[in-house]
């Protein structure tokens, strides 16, 4: 298992643990749907029209927080795909 790039041969055995594929690939899936469900209601509030200068501030800073968060979750799965599904795959072909 020290052949992963994130865990070096230093790291303590207390420090590692075993996870099931299936289960990351279920955490992954969940962290996409938080991207998507954020990038849905940020796109909603583009129906919401108003003339008030103090509202549509309020709407901007709430659509600029949900694309954050659609971007953050994005890189947790961009994370997810490259450092512990791949891995997973390359542990289950040597079984």
């Amino acid at each position: 298992m020290h052949n992963h790039p994130s865990v070096s041969i230093d790291t303590p055995d207390s420090r590692l643990v075993t996870v099931d594929s299936i289960y990351l690939r279920l955490m992954n899936d969940r962290v996409q749907d938080i991207c998507i469900n954020t990038e849905h209601l940020a796109t909603a509030l583009d129906a919401i029209k108003t003339k008030d200068h103090v509202s549509q501030g309020i709407l901007v800073a709430v659509k600029s927080a949900l694309y954050a968060n659609s971007e953050l979750a994005s890189i947790v799965s961009g994370m997810f795909c490259d450092y512990a599904l791949p891995y997973q795959v390359e542990v289950s072909s040597d079984e």
